[in-house]
């Protein structure tokens, strides 16, 4: 198994948090890594506003970081000892936290940023929604959002795939995060011109026998996609659906009780690449499990080997 290292937990210090820092911890134990990057960002507005307001501004700045740097060190030590992993470098940072996150992923180099779903922090929350999003939009590392208490690793995994070079960079990437999962691939289609073809009258029998020969053409490439991407030890499974995208993998999500999905970062243009597709973000926003998601370029980005 590739090791993923290193790993960057940014954190805002609220409880909520703690889901994203034990998750970090419990994959850098895991996967053997045995090293974590903590990062608290302490947001530049508020502090510029603190300095308006307070009669003593200096004296509450400093406060503030002391016990910011006391909190991370406490975090620090509680993972240590609980997950027997190295909590390489303790960071903080001031900044706008999109910014100095994906900076910070940046500079270490990191292949894996954890980010918990939502925040509630002193200063600013941190996390709730549109930080993610901008971190996503200018993250080229794959990005894990944190839902759920990390009870236990990953054991069920599911990866929504169209067969591009995403789809295959989010599956390979889902392999790395595991060392004993059950990972589900799944590809949601539906039948070209299907409603115009109802409207024009044409005959019902027609038009299951049209759908069923574009099902068993999308059954061919997923046993062609999964067959490229076996692995000795890895337990992998295609399955391909008829429906509405995002309908169908939150009932999948359901059925298999997932633990995480992890889903490609689409774009062929500049624009595409900044902007989610509705499909990603409705399941960020509505899955009640972990999400991954991996950019086409993360891999190499993060000089992960495949």
């Amino acid at each position: 198994m590739v090791l993923i290292k290193p790993i960057v937990a940014a954190t805002d210090l609220s409880p909520n948090a703690n889901r994203a820092e034990a998750r970090a911890a419990l994959l850098a134990h895991e996967l053997g890594g045995e090293s974590l990057h903590l990062l608290h960002v302490i947001d530049n507005i508020a502090l510029e506003t603190l300095r308006h307001l307070d009669p003593s501004p200096l004296e509450t700045e400093q406060r503030l970081m002391e016990s910011s740097r006391k909190r991370l060190g406490e975090i620090e030590h509680g993972l240590s000892e609980k997950y027997g992993i190295q909590v390489v470098t303790t960071t903080l940072n001031v900044g706008r936290a999109d910014t100095e996150i994906v900076r910070y992923a940046e500079l270490l180099d990191a292949e894996l940023v954890v980010l918990g779903a939502h925040g509630g922090g002193f200063v600013r929350d941190l996390f709730v929604g549109s930080t993610v999003d901008k971190v996503l939009r200018k993250l080229s590392r794959p990005l894990l959002v944190v839902k759920c208490e990390p009870q236990v690793p990953y054991r069920k995994i599911l990866v929504p795939v169209d067969f591009s070079d995403s789809s295959r960079q989010a599956m390979r990437f889902a392999m790395r995060v595991t060392s004993d999962a059950h990972i589900t691939a799944l590809h949601v289609f539906e039948v070209p011109l299907h409603t115009k073809l109802r409207s024009a009258g044409i005959d019902y029998k027609m038009i299951q026998f049209y759908e069923a020969e574009v099902h068993a053409q999308k059954k061919i490439e997923m046993r062609r996609f999964i067959s490229e991407l076996e692995t000795p030890g890895i337990s992998l499974t295609g399955i391909v659906e008829q429906g509405a995208a995002f309908d169908v993998i939150h009932k999948k999500m359901q059925a298999l009780d997932a633990h995480l999905i992890v889903m490609g970062k689409h774009g062929q243009t500049e624009q595409d690449e900044m902007l989610l597709g509705s499909v990603t973000t409705r399941v960020m926003q509505e899955a009640n499990c972990d999400i991954l998601i991996v950019s086409a370029s993360s891999l190499q980005a993060a000089g992960g080997q495949e």
